[in-house]
């Protein structure tokens, strides 16, 4: 066996000496690259065209939130029914507080990022934004390709004063998770909104952040996934739906040949039979609705693939959404928003086959946690991904999106 690298070595001796070490390059380099960025003639045309607020005002006027999307009017996926998370963000909340609250700054497909940052410090000062929320894991219409939040908030926490909502999805990756940090260091008007994991004092110690929260889900998609999923009646007995790992494999093998029907990937015109094909040619998210619809329990896994962590999977709503049952082996998620007792726990592949052999050989308890499921899923799909915001700028003192939102259980 080969030894490690010296510098490898040395990072490893740095990092027991020194335990956000790494974390603190990280941090180094990304003051780095904002001076830099800061330095070209563009930037500095920015800072001319903009000057410092001092003092910085204090808010006193009606909410307006700005949503920014991930993937806005250039992607097709800028539609009710797609799953596409900022559209249903900004449609339910228009349904919860109103249109007159509510807008959407759209970033153009590769729009370079000095052009959208320009234009986004504009739009909210005209519009007087009291909050601003988006995808912070990436910029907005980069496809996931840079990030640059880093030099707009410093430019832009001392020029306005509203309130930036950083929303997460895998804030699992250390990386992930730190560029969130960077950004909470340059002001406390930076919340992190996360959809998987617990996020109190991520950024700061003592210090409340949202998480998880559920999905927010408009009653314009959730029109389209009724008509969808009312002309389905289930045919099977369990679904499973994702990426075919081996393990997984053998898993619904046991649970065929305690006698219950399984159907794999239900929501597809083809047969997947490995990882490579689950993966590949993916439907619509509203076909995948179908698809749970189609069987009358669901599998969910809740670990995320950055490690052994327990992440509020999306599948958890979907399942309520879609009217079927389900079996999930978080221990810290699900029940946090759901009563234990309307769904079916398992610690692992290997109890699976046993606790889903026990809930069908009593249909009426099936059924009925099944129905009590899916009616609280229905008030948390239009209620509580706002409502737990709400709550975390209530706790943190900062500015209000609406009180009503605070009724969300």
């Amino acid at each position: 066996m080969t030894d490690k690298p010296m510098r490898a070595r040395v990072g490893e001796l740095g990092q027991k000496v020194f335990p956000n070490l790494d974390e603190w390059i990280y941090f180094r380099d990304r003051d780095r690259d904002v001076a830099e960025r800061n330095a070209t003639p563009e930037y500095q045309e920015l800072f001319a065209e903009f000057p410092l607020i001092e003092p910085v005002p204090q808010l006193g006027r009606p909410a307006r939130i700005v949503v920014v999307p991930q993937e806005g009017e250039d992607f097709e996926s800028w539609a009710p029914g797609t799953r596409n998370f900022y559209y249903e963000a900004a449609q339910n909340l228009r349904e919860l507080i109103g249109d007159a609250h509510v807008s959407v700054f759209h970033v153009h497909k590769g729009e370079p990022c000095v052009n959208w940052h320009r234009r986004l410090v504009q739009y909210l000062l005209d519009t007087k934004a009291t909050h601003l929320i988006t995808h912070i894991e990436s910029d907005p219409g980069s496809e996931a390709t840079a990030w640059t939040w880093d030099s707009l908030w410093s430019f832009l926490a001392p020029r306005w004063d509203g309130v930036l909502l950083g929303v997460m999805f895998d804030s699992a990756y250390r990386f992930i998770n730190a560029k969130s940090k960077y950004l909470a260091r340059i002001s406390p008007r930076f919340m992190v909104v996360d959809i998987c994991m617990p996020m109190n004092s991520s950024m700061k110690r003592g210090r409340c952040e949202v998480g998880p929260v559920n999905m927010p889900v408009s009653n314009q998609s959730l029109v389209m996934v009724d008509e969808r999923i009312s002309q389905v009646t289930p045919e099977f007995d369990i679904s499973f739906i994702g990426v075919l790992y081996p393990y997984r494999v053998e898993m619904l093998n046991a649970i065929r040949a305690s006698g219950l029907s399984v159907a794999v990937n239900p929501h597809r015109n083809d047969t997947t039979v490995d990882a490579d094909q689950s993966r590949a040619n993916q439907p619509s998210w509203i076909d995948y609705m179908a698809g749970l619809a189609s069987s009358r329990a669901t599998i969910n896994f809740s670990r995320s693939s950055a490690g052994p962590f327990e992440q509020l999977k999306t599948r958890v709503i979907e399942a309520g959404l879609a009217g079927t049952f389900l079996f999930t082996d978080d221990k810290d998620r699900t029940r946090l928003f759901w009563d234990r007792s309307t769904f079916g726990s398992f610690t692992g592949v290997a109890d699976l086959p046993e606790v889903s052999a026990r809930w069908f050989a009593d249909p009426a308890k099936l059924d009925a946690a099944r129905l009590a499921f899916a009616a609280r899923t229905r008030e948390i799909a239009h209620t509580h991904f706002w409502g737990g915001i709400e709550e975390g700028l209530r706790i943190r003192k900062l500015p209000s999106i609406g009180e009503s939102l605070l009724h969300h259980d």
